[in-house]
């Protein structure tokens, strides 16, 4: 097993967020929006889909909690192999801060957002040569991102539409096997959401 040194900022990261997130609800007991929806994150080296939760503490800020599987397929990306694909599973914490826009048809918002995801990487190395190499890592990955998109209020209803860009770095904590490709990371989402 190997320990990034990122390691204990990204733990650190993670508890803060939560922290901030109990703090916030106790400041803020009377003002309570949820929604639940999906979104679809993808990036040059893979895709999300997740289920979204999303907890107002006030009229225009909010907690966003994500279950996602990513599905990944690195081709010829990696610096550390000739071809990675794989999938993983996990979540995300972040929060969100909404500004109107004056005839309220819709948000713009900025985010901070921490995922870390449990993933399964295969990996190959020269290819079609006598001496091949194949094998799979198991890692575990940290990536704090900050987000911003615009969301749209659907008419009669109480659910909104959004597309969004993010862009944060890709950590790999711990990993069991061959080392694996991490970096800087941009992706496009198109996200659902309806309330409860």
């Amino acid at each position: 097993m190997k320990l990034n040194q990122s390691t204990i900022l990204g733990i650190l990261l993670l508890f803060v967020t939560v922290a901030a997130s109990s703090q916030t609800q106790n400041d803020n007991e009377e003002y309570v929006k949820n929604y639940l929806g999906f979104s679809v994150q993808v990036y040059p080296a893979g895709i999300i889909p997740t289920i979204n939760y999303e907890h107002y503490v006030s009229e225009n800020a909010s907690f966003i909690y994500r279950l996602g599987v990513n599905i990944i397929d690195r081709q010829d990306f990696s610096d550390e192999n000739d071809e990675e694909d794989g999938f993983g599973v996990g979540g995300t914490v972040g929060y969100r801060k909404y500004f109107p826009t004056k005839n309220e048809k819709g948000n713009f918002m900025v985010a901070f957002n921490t995922d870390v995801y449990n993933l399964w990487i295969d990996y190959e190395n020269d290819i079609g040569q006598p001496n091949e190499v194949s094998g799979t890592s198991t890692v575990w990955v940290l990536q704090p991102w900050l987000e911003g998109g615009y969301f749209i209020n659907l008419k009669d209803s109480n659910s909104q539409i959004g597309m969004t860009a993010g862009f944060g770095r890709e950590i790999n904590v711990i990993t069991n096997g061959r080392d694996v490709a991490q970096d800087f990371i941009g992706s496009l989402s198109i996200q659902y959401k309806f309330g409860l």
